[in-house]
Formats: C-alpha cells, structure tokens, sequence
C-alpha cells in the first residue's frame, strides 16, 4: 500500500478491530476510535495509547469531523440487541440500532469515503431489515460487498460464536436501488487463501456449527488457551456450593482436553445458562461429580486468550473480574477478523 494506511475505529469497544490489523500485518494509522462505554474506553486507551478516542454519540458529530478522517478503512461492530436471537429483533426500529443508521446515510454524504468497510455483527444480523438498509446503500454509492458468516472453530480456535461479517470494497460502478430491493442471502463460509475447516452442512446446504453436528479434530485443545493460576487465584474463580447446585445441570461443563467452548457473552457468571462455558479440571462430564474443587469459571484472560487477542493485551489493573467479563463478551474473534482484514486489503 503506498503511502499512509489510514482506519477510522467505530464501535471500537476494547481494541478487537486494531487488534485484528496487527495480527494482520496490515502497516496502518488508526486516526480515531469511538465509542460512549466508558470502561471499554479505559481499555483501549491502555493499550493503545496513542489513539484519540471519542466518547460520544457518532450522529451527535459534525460532518467536518467525518470529513477530517480521511480513513481508507472504516471498521464497524455496531450494538448488536437489536439482532440477537435472545432479543426482540427490533432491527432497525430499535433505538440502538440509530447510530448504525446513520452511519449508513453517512456513506452516502461523506466527499472523501472510505476504500474499504469491514462490519462484524451477530448471527441474526443477516436476516434484518437494517441489513438490506446497508446493501442498498452500498449498491447506490458503488461498493462491491462480500458476506460471510464463520466461526473461529474454523481456524482451530476451540470456542464456538458464529458471526456475520460484512467486507465492502469502493470499486465497483454505483448503480440505482429501489427502497423495496432485496438481497439473497449468500453468505459464504471460507475465505480466498485462508486455510478453513469447512463447517458441517445439510442437504439442504444449512451451516450448523452446534454441538454434536459439528466436530473436527484439528481443532485446538481448550488446555492450550489455559492460564497457570496460584491456589490464591483459582479461589476467584470457582463457583459457590449454592450455585452448583441450583445451576450445574445447566451450564456448559468442558475438560482441558475438548476442543470447544460455548459463546462466552457478559453476562458470563451471572447467568448460568448460553452465557458461556465453565471448567471441570478432573473427571469425565457427566460422569464424575462437579465440585468445588474441580470446577471453576475461565478467567478473563483465559476467554480473551480463546477469542484470539494476544498475549500483549490486558486489562488496566482496576478492572473488575466482572467488568473483564462483560467487556469481552461484548468484543468480537480477534483470529477471524485479521484473516478478513488480510483479505480484504490485499487481494479482495
């Protein structure tokens, strides 16, 4: 790439899109990052101090700010409640989806637009109205657009969270697009030049990545991603006789030896059940007993270590345990968003 490589952080939560552009190797100047969590803020500025953050509301912006960037990338992981399968799946009417939208109008107004676009999302986002929204506008203002929805189990990371993801590309000539124009889905589930386990299909050509349908032995021993804790440590991490239980039948137990772990999301440890895995260190699940002894929550290194970030990120010393939690389950695949990264600046 000749000359400065310049990217604009939108959503940047704790750093997951900048650190997605190191392990790609992509030589690049974050201008800016934004985002209004105020304690994922405090993370990214730890670890990247150099980047100007702005906490506040994107639409609340002038034009001129937007102009200023002069990004060649625009990164976007936008709220993903109005899509999730747990919520109301407002979409586009949901009151948090507004910044989105605006950075959707705003693609079509800005003089000095971004070459490329790469958004991450949840798998629910697909099916929305705000996605053929962003298509449109994409069509109209002349993107070429690839969507993917993968999983890091595909790059033999042991933790299963399927997301869609969305690579733009200004190269393409802008044509007319009806409000009522819709958009198949084709969504695609390996990369060009990206070694991909492929994932496990129907007949029908139905992606599941669920338990029990989809296992491959290439796939990374959860021990690997594993910290070494004192007996001092291991005591903030194990769960209460009460809570295992009233809740052990309901969580996801896993062994140092799977191979995979459920979505961790923040509210992991608050809620038992779709929040994320916990550890059973000795025995055979759902044969030997769970004790408090032998089980204990991953750590939040341990999650970020699964998720792909690497060993040079960290949490400022006056993060909460539960605020590690929360932060992480709200950021994104580290290892999936740098092969797309790769691709997309280099041979998209």
């Amino acid at each position: 790439m000749a000359g400065e490589f310049r990217v604009a952080e939108f959503y940047s939560g704790i750093g997951g899109m900048h650190f997605a552009l190191k392990e790609a190797g992509i030589d690049s100047h974050v201008v800016r990052a934004f985002d209004i969590n105020t304690v994922a803020n405090e993370v990214y500025k730890h670890n990247f101090p150099g980047v100007p953050v702005m906490q506040r509301s994107i639409e609340s912006l002038p034009m001129s700010l937007f102009e200023a960037l002069r990004a060649d990338l625009w990164t976007m992981s936008p709220p993903c409640q109005p899509y999730t399968r747990q919520g109301l799946q407002k979409g586009s009417e949901d009151q948090r989806a507004k910044s989105f939208l605006f950075i959707i109008d705003l693609l079509a107004r800005v003089q000095r637009k971004p070459k490329y676009l790469l958004m991450e999302n949840v798998a629910g986002f697909e099916k929305s109205d705000t996605r053929a929204l962003l298509l449109r506008q994409l069509v109209r203002v002349g993107y070429r657009f690839e969507e993917y929805l993968l999983n890091p189990l595909q790059l033999c990371y042991p933790n299963s969270r399927t997301r869609y993801y969305l690579l733009a590309k200004l190269d393409a000539e802008p044509r007319e697009c009806s409000d009522s124009e819709e958009f198949p889905p084709r969504f695609r589930h390996s990369v060009s030049g990206v070694s991909l386990i492929a994932p496990a299909a129907d007949a029908q050509g139905h992606v599941d990545f669920e338990k029990g349908v989809w296992h491959h032995e290439e796939v990374r021993q959860v021990k690997e991603f594993m910290q070494s804790l004192s007996p001092e440590e291991v005591e903030l991490y194990r769960l209460s006789p009460k809570v295992l239980e009233k809740h052990g039948y309901v969580y996801d137990v896993v062994t140092p030896e799977d191979r995979r772990t459920c979505c961790f999301t923040k509210g992991y440890t608050h809620y038992a059940e779709g929040t994320g895995s916990i550890l059973q260190l000795q025995g055979t699940v759902g044969k030997d007993e769970m004790t408090i002894e032998n089980t204990r929550y991953f750590t939040p290194r341990e999650v970020a270590n699964l998720m792909g970030f690497p060993a040079d990120f960290s949490l400022p010393a006056n993060t909460s345990i539960k605020q590690g939690y929360r932060l992480l389950g709200n950021s994104l695949s580290v290892s999936i968003v740098s092969v797309l990264m790769d691709y997309l600046v280099r041979r998209m």
